[in-house]
């Protein structure tokens, strides 16, 4: 009678755990596909057996849970509280930024007031409504357990099989290692797309593209990769470097450098199939035509900010890192004092090193990073001596934090390197301003996007007046002024109308208080802001400047699956891409790897 019963326990939750596993893989496309059922029902339908593998790997995980709790009504309760949690993260992430959800953004999970403006705070007190019900569940389940006796082999058995589950999602986690079994099986009934994790979870569904996005290397090994080949590059491009530096006669030393990656900002007129009522930037525009110009290929939609400022501090693109690192900041945190940065060209020149965010300090690790990349000072929300918001908007202005950047100049005896990144722009973006004289029309969402063009006349008068301030120093200085993403609020009809490469331009200016130069640098990436910097500097180069300038050259602006090749129209893959570009690109690889992954024989050659 015991065995029976036993058995039919055990049967009962393998039944449960399987039909909770393959509806939690069903739920979970539902939320990736906003809702739609159809998409929803013909993914299973297409792809029967993938989504059989993914349901195996959740009720693992069930499996585990179970094992831990011995209550199987715990154990469906805490599924559905996280299979319905992960969903609505989903949805929300694919709704405002085109992307899903990634395992680095656990790390979010600790920012409470970052998440409470994002979803929202109705969303925000159902979430902890629910899991205070189910902690209440769990305390009164647990609780009647403690009464029941179990035999000796019973829980022996519980133990090993906690043991073995354990080891099972240890090697599960393992899915990008080489050899990897679990991912060989995968393999056979997936078709993973690496330059677009909106696409990869479309066709092969959250669970998988979670597993995708686990840990690997970051970037993978090139079949040339050696000391003797990083040792040829580092000689080719010195050589390079040698040359250009000949007609380089200032220094670095002698100028100031401001970094200023502006929140949202970007140009809502080019945006076809909507109107708006007037110019929000009309005085950037008339900057903008006087000096070197053009616009940035941004990483990110709706969001990423941390991933332009990423490319923009140290010459790193994101395009041949592996498609699991989704945000350097906070994957690659550890490897931050390895790389080349605009930072350790300013120290190396005596300059006084300050970061300004006026946010709080613990957003995608920056603290940690600005710490690793050799910043002397950091100022966040809490050390500003400006503070002033305007109206509602819950963000401090940039009028604030300009006067920040102009009051750290005025207080050092040295050349100074000040990088700044903006919050007045961020999202929400409505309820902010007591009058909005915008009128728009053609988005899916017009009072949003007239709120925004609010938002951004305040900025376009506020740094005309932060300009004015810059002509006013003794000290030459170059501000480089730059959108780090569009907004993510208009919707799948008007970014298929726009298409990629128009919703990922922002503005980019060069602006400096000793020489006009009226250039359209046309579209570039972030990575080669150095470049430019030199040259307008008239400055020296290092080998892996010359590198960058190398491969501007031929490909000014990449992020994976968007090439703006020079003098070509827009490709979507490498393999498109002319021979000279390929091979400039796989140089350029072979330093990536080396610095991320490899030895590291770039430092230690003196590349950077």
């Amino acid at each position: 009678m015991v065995i029976n019963k036993q058995l039919k326990k055990i049967l009962c939750v393998i039944g449960v755990g399987a039909l909770i596993s393959l509806s939690s893989v069903f739920v979970l496309q539902l939320f990736h596909f906003q809702y739609d059922w159809e998409k929803a029902f013909t993914f299973f339908d297409l792809h029967t057996r993938l989504s059989l593998l993914q349901a195996s790997i959740v009720f693992l995980i069930f499996l585990w849970l179970y094992l831990i709790t011995t209550s199987l009504s715990v154990t469906s309760l805490l599924f559905l509280v996280a299979v319905s949690f992960l969903g609505v993260a989903t949805q929300q992430k694919m709704f405002f930024r085109g992307e899903p959800v990634y395992p680095s953004d656990v790390y979010f999970l600790k920012d409470f007031q970052f998440l409470l403006e994002m979803v929202g705070l109705p969303i925000m007190i159902a979430f902890f409504v629910i899991v205070a019900l189910v902690i209440i569940g769990i305390y009164l389940a647990i609780k009647n357990k403690s009464k029941i006796e179990r035999s000796k082999a019973i829980r022996i058995g519980r133990l090993v099989g906690v043991f073995l589950t354990t080891f099972a999602l240890f090697y599960v986690y393992q899915f990008n290692q080489p050899g990897n079994k679990v991912r060989a099986v995968f393999n056979r009934y997936t078709s993973w797309i690496a330059y677009s994790q909106e696409k990869n979870y479309n066709e092969n569904g959250v669970v998988s593209g979670l597993m995708y996005n686990f840990k690997s290397p970051a970037v993978d090994k090139p079949e040339n990769y050696s000391k003797e080949k990083i040792t040829a590059l580092y000689e080719k491009y010195r050589e390079q470097a040698d040359v250009l530096n000949k007609e380089r006669l200032n220094e670095l030393s002698d100028y100031n450098l401001i970094y200023i990656m502006n929140e949202t900002f970007s140009d809502p007129t080019r945006i076809e199939g909507m109107s708006i009522s007037k110019d929000p930037i009309p005085i950037y525009r008339t900057i903008e035509a006087q000096y070197r110009s053009g616009m940035i290929l941004s990483q990110g939609y709706g969001g990423g900010t941390a991933n332009i400022e990423f490319e923009a501090l140290t010459g790193v693109s994101l395009e041949p890192l592996s498609a699991n690192v989704t945000t350097p900041f906070i994957q690659l945190s550890d490897k931050m004092q390895d790389f080349p940065s605009i930072v350790d060209l300013m120290g190396r020149n005596g300059h006084t090193l300050t970061a300004i965010h006026p946010y709080n300090s613990s957003m995608y690790k920056r603290l940690e990073n600005y710490q690793a990349l050799g910043f002397d000072s950091f100022l966040f929300e809490d050390d500003l001596t400006y503070s002033e918001r305007i109206d509602g908007n819950n963000f401090i202005s940039d009028a604030s934090a300009y006067q920040e950047v102009l009051d750290k100049i005025d207080q050092t005896d040295t050349m100074d390197f000040v990088h700044l990144v903006t919050m007045h722009n961020h999202k929400p973006h409505v309820n902010k301003y007591n009058e909005v004289e915008f009128n728009v029309e053609g988005a899916p969402y017009n009072k949003e996007v007239a709120h925004y063009a609010k938002g951004l006349q305040y900025s376009d008068r506020e740094l005309e007046a932060f300009l004015q301030e810059i002509d006013q120093l003794e000290e030459k200085t170059i501000v480089v002024f730059w959108g780090d993403h569009l907004p993510g609020f208009y919707g799948e009809e008007l970014y298929e109308l726009n298409g990629p490469v128009r919703m990922h331009q922002t503005p980019l200016l060069f602006y400096t208080n000793f020489t006009r130069e009226d250039r359209d640098v046309e579209t570039i990436s972030p990575i080669y802001f150095m470049n430019h910097i030199l040259e307008i500097a008239n400055a020296p180069v290092t080998p892996y400047i010359a590198l960058l300038e190398s491969l501007e050259t031929v490909l000014p602006a990449f992020e994976k699956g968007i090439y703006l090749e020079r003098n070509s129209e827009e490709k979507y893959v490498r393999a498109d891409l002319e021979k000279t570009t390929q091979d400039a690109l796989a140089e350029y690889d072979l330093i990536m790897y080396d610095m991320t992954t490899g030895k590291n024989y770039s430092k230690e050659l003196g590349f950077y």
